[in-house]
């Protein structure tokens, strides 16, 4: 097996830097640190997210082509928008788990793609993530993209650092937006709580979202999002300390709403609610194999729709 040797000339995280260094996915990076591959000064390292400065000397030695092994391949519904031999997208569902993580083992989206790729080589991405390019919160619905090779992650992965794929949400906010606008604030970790983001933390990073409204009505907004970074929760984030928080959302939706002020039928239909009304509508880019354009598009949830049908019937916009 190869050692690469690299001496670090700025101040990184240890897995981007390797993943920069090698053209590798992070995730991929992830596994192979856990698996005692990486030595930094010549001592063993084991956290991903360690930072590293200008001077150290990182030694990774990787295990190639080390499938994954523990997961359990698992049937499970997919709603399939797009797919060829190189990729597939898929309309993700509310409350489905991406990949496994701390709080879910099985039945996440990877363990249901490990069983409908079951023929083909997808099951050999040496990746905790397999096939995984982008996040989508447990709550959000819409396009999620999926390589069905380790070659073409990180193909999708390098599209998504370098900005070149389009990507557009939509959203139900309380308040009454403008007609449009672009939110600048940088996202980090939150200083009071390391589980959420915002732009008060030491360490943000740029961020930029811009927007439009698509309805507005009394109390809500119906708004197209249109991200240009991809940082953790940036569009919950930009909404949310801009005082539009998105209906729904269990971590920066809390916003003092006069109930009083809305129609009884809301108010149930907003303690009914079991998930964030952010929806990923589509991604445009250019094929990473084919290079044709591929426009992805994905319809709105039925509850998404529902809720915008009984705004228009209790909360009308009045101009």
């Amino acid at each position: 097996m190869k050692i690469n040797d690299f001496v670090v000339e700025i101040s990184s995280r240890l897995d981007t830097f390797l993943s920069e260094k090698t053209g590798k996915s992070r995730s991929y990076i992830q596994e192979q640190i856990k698996q005692s591959r990486v030595k930094l000064n010549n001592h063993l390292c084991l956290k991903s997210s360690h930072r590293i400065k200008a001077g150290d000397r990182v030694f990774f030695e990787p295990i190639e082509n080390a499938p994954i092994t523990h997961l359990t391949p698992t049937p499970g519904n997919l709603n399939i928008l797009y797919e060829d031999e190189y990729l597939l997208a898929i309309n993700k569902s509310a409350g489905v788990i991406v990949h496994p993580g701390a709080g879910r083992k099985e039945g996440t989206l990877v363990h249901h793609l490990l069983h409908y790729l079951s023929n083909s080589s997808f099951k050999k991405i040496s990746s905790e993530r397999p096939g995984i390019v982008h996040r989508l919160d447990q709550g959000t619905t819409g396009v999620l993209l999926v390589a069905k090779t380790e070659e073409v992650q990180n193909q999708l992965s390098l599209h998504f650092k370098n900005r070149n794929i389009k990507k557009t949400y939509q959203a139900l906010t309380f308040g009454k937006m403008a007609l449009s606008g672009t939110f600048d604030s940088p996202i980090g970790r939150d200083p009071k709580d390391r589980k959420k983001m915002s732009s008060k933390g030491a360490h943000t990073r740029t961020a930029l979202t811009q927007w439009k409204s698509l309805e507005r009505f009394r109390h809500f907004t119906h708004v197209e999002l249109y991200p240009h970074t991809g940082r953790t929760h940036q569009l919950r984030v930009h909404l949310s300390e801009n005082q539009f928080p998105i209906v729904g959302d269990p971590t920066y939706g809390k916003r003092k709403v006069k109930t009083s002020l809305l129609p009884e039928t809301i108010t149930r239909k907003l303690s009914e609610l079991d998930h964030t009304l952010l929806h990923a509508a589509s991604l445009a880019f250019v094929h990473p194999k084919l290079n044709t354009k591929l426009f992805i598009e994905a319809p709105l949830p039925q509850d998404f729709k529902d809720f915008l049908l009984l705004l228009k019937e209790h909360d009308p916009c009045l101009q």
